[in-house]
């Protein structure tokens, strides 16, 4: 039972990290292409976007995901038995 819970502990922690890893790299993307995000912002068509609240949205989603993947890591079995170890 013991070796069953710790390979389930294993593959959800792995997933974990998976989901940081794809953050990260989302975020290292962000940051390289925000130099010419700005510029297309200042494009007349960008108006559109920014009025119908596509842009909003966006960065709102971006949000959601990175407080999901915080709750996820909150609820990994290996911070719960850490924290228990402190009990």
């Amino acid at each position: 039972m013991i070796i069953l819970i710790s390979v389930k502990d294993d593959k959800i922690n792995r997933k974990i990290h998976l989901v940081k890893n794809i953050l990260t790299d989302v975020y290292e993307i962000l940051e390289i292409f925000k130099p010419l995000l700005d510029k297309m912002l200042k494009m007349k068509e960008a108006d559109r976007y920014i009025k119908n609240g596509n842009i909003e949205r966006a960065a709102s989603l971006f949000g959601d995901i990175s407080f999901l993947c915080k709750e996820i890591e909150n609820d990994s079995p290996l911070n719960i038995s850490l924290d228990n170890l402190g009990n």
